[in-house]
């Protein structure tokens, strides 16, 4: 519920920035508000775990989000609406570490492959159908059953939780609610988030604001780190981060969480900016890495007690790095079903790869600290989240502007586009039942489509070839991990 909200509300900011009479730039605060919730309560999960229990507290969590859900579909202006998904921001971002840190105590390490492949399918498939689902709700309804659907689906939960889940095994020691630890934190990833979602507008460090913000956000983080550290009872456990496989797996986890929204991000809009398809048939482009994401989580849940979890975590990043680079070869008018396969074979990479980085970050974590490694491996997976939606989208405009400039240059010096070429177009133009001047203008509009057209072309293109470099990038983190001890465990 809480992955394909995130990508379905996306998909539906124009729709309720009409509906509800603001602009673009201010409803995308319902996205970043949800971010923002989800930011502040990850690294809270241990504590919450901890002094709450992680049954309660999951109850708690998706509770919030389903009556949060019914009151953002409820709201009849910006402010309400913005209120409401915070509450569903909280509610989402708790229950996904309490989630992943149940399934880690329920099952013994040599069966954890075969847990986190529902759970991993779970988490694939939400990002990717989200579009197809958002598509299909704003061809077909009002914008508020984009947060209606959640409800059912909530009020389900609830009774599941209830009846099934069993609280953690081990707690470790409760302790008072630090506020200044708190106020900290959120001083420190607010200040990041303005810096990842203005970063792109404000030309990032060309202005004061943004320089100060990242600052500050800098600041404020390394205090909240040393506090931490020097507390007895800290607010936020980072002893995970001590355990050397742990931290390693955290690392792989930002590339390659900046690499998954790189893919779910890009695909969509290059399906729609590029190929000019419609909201609903963008969607439907995601759907087969959805089928692909089964398949590998499926896949690598089943070989994982027959080839180690490091040479399947390698397969995958070659497969999402060559599936990746494909799409930077399609160019700007590809066929449908020439599109389909490369981003199946993304949703086959991505789903290989979850499971075995998941056991690879988890299989050392003593039980009394899963809580919290849960809650800081959700978090760094958001944060990688912004970072590819703001870095990438503010490459995807770069670049476009660029291309957009020689693309023009090279369209001036082009036999087509010459007097005797642009003579030619009109008069196709006027064969077809048009004025001269509606052919003088309809010619001038058909160059600035192909111009615009073949720029964004390029730019995606570029930046499909810098995501699957991510995920490159990521290997020699990978290989890291076979050379870091493997008795940690009790020293965290």
């Amino acid at each position: 519920m809480a992955l394909i909200d995130g990508t379905v509300v996306n998909l539906g900011l124009d729709t309720i920035a009409g509906n509800l009479g603001v602009s673009i730039d201010d409803v995308s605060w319902i996205s970043s508000i949800y971010v923002l919730a989800a930011v502040f309560v990850m690294p809270l999960t241990g504590w919450i775990a901890t002094n709450f229990g992680r049954k309660r507290a999951f109850l708690y969590a998706v509770g919030g989000f389903t009556v949060g859900s019914l009151l953002c579909a409820m709201s009849v202006n910006l402010p309400e609406l913005v209120a409401t998904r915070f509450i569903q921001g909280v509610g989402g971002g708790l229950m996904m570490p309490l989630a992943m840190a149940a399934l880690t105590d329920a099952y013994p390490s040599d069966e954890l492959a075969s847990a986190y492949k529902l759970y991993g399918a779970s988490v694939m498939i939400g990002p990717a159908i989200g579009p197809a689902i958002g598509g299909w709700v704003l061809a077909n309804a009002s914008w508020p059953w984009i947060f209606l659907l959640n409800v059912p689906l909530g009020i389900l939960s609830l009774f599941m939780v209830s009846a099934i889940l069993r609280d953690q095994s081990e707690r470790g020691e409760r302790s008072r609610f630090d506020v200044t630890s708190l106020v900290v934190m959120i001083v420190g990833f607010s200040a990041l988030q303005y810096v990842l979602q203005e970063g792109p507008r404000e030309e990032w460090f060309a202005s004061g604001k943004i320089t100060f913000a990242a600052i500050a956000a800098c600041a404020a983080l390394f205090l909240f780190v040393r506090v931490q550290l020097a507390a007895r009872v800290p607010l936020v456990d980072l002893k995970p981060l001590a355990i050397p496989s742990y931290a390693i797996g955290i690392v792989l986890a930002l590339i390659t969480g900046i690499g998954f929204t790189g893919t779910a991000l890009i695909v969509p809009l290059y399906a729609q900016d590029v190929l000019r398809y419609p909201a609903d048939l963008a969607g439907i482009v995601m759907v087969p890495s959805a089928l692909g994401s089964v398949l590998g989580t499926e896949v690598s849940g089943r070989i994982s007690k027959l080839i180690p979890p490091m040479f399947v975590a390698l397969t995958s990043l070659i497969v999402c790095a060559g599936s990746t680079a494909w799409f930077a070869l399609l160019g700007d008018r590809p066929g449908f079903d020439h599109i389909l396969l490369p981003r199946f074979l993304q949703g086959i990479g991505l789903g290989l790869l979850y499971v075995p980085l998941n056991v690879l970050l988890m299989a050392h974590v003593p039980k009394r600290l899963i809580d919290a490694a849960s809650g800081l491996s959700a978090l760094v997976r958001q944060i990688g989240a912004g970072m590819g939606f703001a870095v990438l989208g503010s490459l995807i405009v770069r670049s476009r502007i660029a291309a957009m400039s020689l693309t023009a240059s090279r369209a001036r010096h082009d036999t087509f586009f010459n007097d005797p070429g642009m003579a030619a177009l009109q008069r196709w133009f006027v064969d077809h039942g048009h004025s001269a001047a509606d052919a003088s203008a309809l010619s001038l509009a058909a160059l600035q489509e192909l111009v615009t057209r073949a720029a964004a072309s390029v730019a995606y293109s570029e930046t499909f070839v810098i995501v699957a470099l991510l995920f490159v990038f990521s290997i020699p983190f990978l290989l890291l991990y076979e050379l870091v001890p493997r008795k940690e465990a009790d020293a965290a």
